[in-house]
């Protein structure tokens, strides 16, 4: 039976690697199913299909899929809760054909605005193929629902790549540079693991020999240190980080500033905000940036932007924050200047990131607490 697409997967880039099949293009065929309407799920970036007895539901048909292909699409569609089911649409021709379609659970969820989809290939649709790459190579090895726990981590690791690809070359050697020989998975979860063998142009022009590095696969983060100009005080967290604990530091709970990752679809500024008001419920205003840089290139991915943003830090600010669907537990500090800068020059603070904030606030205070015309 041929399948009817609506949503994400009429992104034909997106379609070619979730069905594995390079020739999906030549398949497709438009279509149409009246009385629906494809809308966008309310909190969501994707869309659903719903009963409007005055609206047309507009998609392809996919003809000749290969079983092996559907199931890759099958496997993909579970990942989100999604299953099968028949109907009738009419095809180019008004004609009446019987067709399967993925389909979330009645009621699970509520429609929004109609669909954008040239606004959503436009925002998301290269990073969500990016994406399913990482996960269609999880097919056969891990269950669907198992991928799809994974997926938001893998969308994210996808923008980070994205965000990089778009940073302008600098000077000297570059990609081209190096050789990657081979690149394999050593632990795939909620953060990856990945083992490279490659070589590298060396400073006399040479190759060097292959080496074998292994390399913890990030994301892209947003880190803010909040301090209100007028009474003069920052904001700092405190929770448990478990790299601290398995070091075996005798007290795992790190002062840090506000830190998150930047979600896909997201700017580095966006992702400070957003971040600021769930872990602290505090709203910044203007967002200074600090800098845009590696913590430890030679062993992870990951890449911080880091910003010092104004706010009002009046008493009784402080308080207990984090999202509880992420298991956060984290309590917020207010610290006058003097305290804060006593701290930094007594190196009572040991997470790099707040240092690099507190040393930068430390230089320039004196201009943001300056009254502006």
């Amino acid at each position: 039976m041929d399948l009817f697409l609506f949503g994400t997967l009429l992104h034909l880039p997106l379609l070619e690697v979730v069905s594995g099949d390079a020739d999906v293009r030549d398949k497709v065929r438009f279509a149409v199913r009246k009385g629906f309407r494809v809308s966008r799920v309310s909190g969501q970036v994707f869309p659903m299909m719903h009963e409007d007895a005055d609206a047309v539901a507009e998609g392809i048909i996919v003809e000749g899929l290969s079983d092996d292909a559907v199931a890759r699409l099958d496997y993909y569609e579970k990942a989100f809760g999604y299953d099968r089911v028949g109907f009738v649409v009419l095809d180019a021709h008004e004609q009446p054909r019987h067709v399967t379609c993925y389909v979330g659970e009645q009621g699970r969820w509520t429609p929004a605005e109609p669909w954008d989809r040239e606004g959503w290939i436009a925002a998301l649709g290269e990073v969500t193929t990016m994406t399913a790459r990482e996960a269609m190579a999880l097919y056969g090895e891990v269950p669907a629902p198992v991928m799809g726990g994974r997926y938001p981590q893998m969308m994210a690791r996808a923008a980070s790549r994205q965000r990089a690809a778009r940073e302008a070359a600098g000077r000297g050697m570059g990609r081209a540079d190096v050789q990657l020989i081979e690149a394999r998975k050593a632990y795939s979860g909620f953060f990856t693991v990945e083992e490279l063998d490659v070589a590298f142009r060396r400073f006399d022009g040479t190759m060097s020999d292959p080496v074998n590095r292994v390399v913890f696969v990030g994301v892209d983060c947003s880190i803010v240190l909040p301090y209100d100009p007028v009474r003069d005080r920052v904001m700092v967290v405190e929770q448990f980080r478990p790299g601290a604990y398995l070091r075996g530091d005798p007290n795992p709970w790190t002062v840090e500033p506000i830190a998150g990752r930047i979600d896909p679809g997201e700017g580095p500024e966006e992702a400070a905000r957003r971040e600021a008001s769930e872990e602290a419920g505090v709203d910044l205003r203007d967002l200074h940036c600090v800098s845009a840089a590696y913590p430890s290139p030679g062993t992870t991915t990951e890449h911080f932007f880091v910003y010092v943003g104004l706010c009002d830090l009046p008493d009784g600010s402080a308080g207990a924050g984090g999202l509880p669907s992420e298991a956060e537990d984290i309590r917020s500090h207010v610290m006058d200047w003097a305290e804060f800068d006593a701290g930094l020059n007594a190196g009572r603070f040991n997470l790099l990131p707040l240092l690099v904030a507190g040393h930068w606030l430390a230089r320039n205070r004196d201009r943001l607490r300056a009254p502006t015309a």
